[in-house]
């Protein structure tokens, strides 16, 4: 039951956090979900094999959180959280992939390795990036800059429906436990 309780209180906390006063949190919505589009779209345009020319990208989460205010442990605790789909995704890519691209002094390191590091700083990447949009702008005013975006207003309310019936669906499951 804690963990109802506390994923309730996990997505009131966006809200707490989306209705702070900060540089990052006066922006245009529309402007902060196109820079989460480009870096999204930066991120995963990478080669499979590459690590180190993205750890750029995790600085720049940084900076946002930084003058966000966003608190790093919120945000790695929702990542932690659902990081074994991205786990399982890249679990047998080792196995898979065993040529041999590096050493690290005496120790081979294989493609597979290389690949499977690759998925998981993405996913931290791209994971982490959206929640700190949501934390600075309010899955509502996301919504609305979509729909300003020329998304159809029909995948926005479900989307904004969705998001209020989560609330009334754990509370309810709450109450029935």
């Amino acid at each position: 039951m804690a963990n109802i309780e506390s994923a309730l209180l996990d997505l009131g906390y966006f809200d707490t956090l989306a209705a702070r006063d900060t540089i990052i949190h006066r922006l245009d919505p529309r402007v902060k979900v196109l820079i989460a589009v480009l870096f999204v779209l930066c991120v995963v345009s990478f080669d499979k094999y590459v690590i180190a020319a993205m750890l750029p990208f995790a600085l720049f989460l940084s900076l946002i959180m930084g003058l966000g205010g966003i608190p790093a442990h919120f945000i790695l605790k929702k990542l932690i959280l659902v990081s074994p789909f991205a786990l399982l995704l890249g679990l047998f890519n080792p196995f898979l992939d065993q040529q041999t691209l590096l050493y690290l002094g005496p120790i081979p390191i294989s493609g597979g390795w290389l690949s499977f590091l690759s998925i998981l700083l993405r996913f931290c990447l791209t994971v982490g990036a959206m929640l700190i949009l949501i934390a600075t702008t309010g899955f509502n005013s996301v919504c609305m800059a979509l729909e300003k975006m020329a998304m159809p207003k029909i995948f926005a309310v479900q989307l904004l429906l969705l998001y209020r019936y989560i609330f009334v669906l754990m509370a309810e499951g709450q109450r029935m436990y």
